[in-house]
């Protein structure tokens, strides 16, 4: 894990002096694990890549001002969330009807994969039930892989909040799922 960490810091450099290559690596490395905290956060497809368009093209603009290089992968979940929060707060501000396009995925004749839907479903469901903050340090801590430390920073408040946070997260959504699969069983 550290020498990604030390090639992450490198090409960080080679970005801030003006590479074109190390700006397509950086990219092609750390675009699939922003976009799915967007995507996590955010549960539009098209307004998940407007927000991930707003947060690469802020985080070209003030890449040179990053003074610590290993802390990119910090540095980069905070864009990233500040650009989620901005997209909420509009949201919040302007209510327009949410249609929810559902993805297919996997071939419904093999009753292992339709099990692994629905358990997807039934989490994304949860997910998305949370408060925004909670679910923030849920996606952040375990589809992330952040530690507390990591997550306060990228969150802008206290390691005790965020544990607080995911113990608040995690019971709230180990009741909505206890109401969904009990949900499920009285209606089969």
């Amino acid at each position: 894990m550290k020498s990604f960490e030390t090639s992450t810091a490198v090409l960080v450099v080679r970005c801030q002096l003006g590479e074109t290559d190390a700006w397509e690596l950086l990219v092609q490395r750390w675009h699939p694990r922003l976009a799915r905290f967007v995507v996590n956060m955010i549960v539009d497809r098209a307004n998940a890549d407007d927000v991930m368009q707003t947060a690469w093209l802020r985080i070209v603009r003030s890449l040179n001002r990053l003074r610590a290089p290993e802390r990119f992968e910090a540095w980069a979940f905070r864009v990233a969330r500040l650009s989620v929060m901005d997209h909420l707060r509009r949201q919040y501000r302007e209510p327009v009807s949410e249609a929810f396009a559902e993805s297919e995925q996997g071939s419904p004749s093999a009753e292992r994969e339709a099990e692994r839907i629905e358990i997807e479903d039934l989490v994304r469901v949860g997910l998305d039930e949370l408060h925004a903050t909670e679910r923030e340090v849920i996606v952040l801590h375990y589809l992330e892989q952040l530690n507390v430390a990591e997550v306060a920073m990228v969150c802008n408040v206290p390691p005790g909040t965020v544990k607080s946070r995911l113990f608040r997260a995690r019971a709230t959504l180990r009741q909505k799922l206890t109401e969904k699969e009990s949900n499920n069983d009285e209606s089969k």
